[in-house]
C-alpha cells in the first residue's frame, strides 16, 4: 500500500509504503495454537509450540485449571519447567505440596506425578509447561 500525505505548512510530502510478506521460520511455529482440551479431569491444555532442537524435542503447553477446581493427577511427559502465569494454587509434585504464584518457575523431572489444586482460588490458574524430551526418529 502506498500512502502520500502533503504537509499544510511547507508543502513537504510524507510517503509511506506498507508491504505484507509471509514469514516462514525454522525456529517458530506458524500455526495458531489449538483449542483447549481436557488432559485429565479438571485440567485443560493446548499445545502452543513443538519443534526439534538438536537431539531433543521442545514442546510448549498451556495449562488451565478453573477457579475453585482441582485437577486429577498427571505425569510429566519429560523433563519440564512449569512457568506460572496467573492465579494462586497448590502444586502437588509426587505428593509434596507447594504454594505457587505468578512468576514462579518450577523445574520438573521426567515422570513426576503432578496435581494442581485451585479449590481456594478466586480466578483460574494458568501455567505454561515447557517440556524437553528425546527426539523421536
Amino acid at each position: 500500500m502506498l500512502l502520500a500525505i502533503r504537509s499544510r505548512c511547507c508543502g513537504a510530502v510524507l510517503i509511506s509504503i506498507s508491504i505484507a510478506v509471509p514469514v516462514k521460520s525454522a525456529f517458530a511455529q506458524v500455526d495458531v495454537p489449538g483449542e483447549y482440551r481436557q488432559l485429565v479431569p479438571g485440567l485443560l491444555s493446548r499445545s502452543i509450540f513443538k519443534g526439534d532442537a538438536g537431539g531433543r524435542t521442545v514442546e510448549v503447553i498451556d495449562l488451565l485449571v478453573g477457579a475453585r477446581k482441582a485437577s486429577e493427577e498427571l505425569t510429566a511427559p519429560g523433563r519440564a519447567m512449569l512457568d506460572v502465569q496467573a492465579g494462586d494454587a497448590t502444586l502437588i509434585v509426587d505428593g509434596k505440596p507447594q504454594q505457587v504464584r505468578p512468576g514462579a518457575v518450577i523445574p520438573l523431572d521426567h515422570d513426576r506425578r503432578i496435581t494442581i489444586d485451585n479449590t481456594g482460588g478466586e480466578r483460574p490458574f494458568v501455567a505454561r509447561m515447557i517440556v524437553f524430551s528425546s527426539a523421536r526418529r
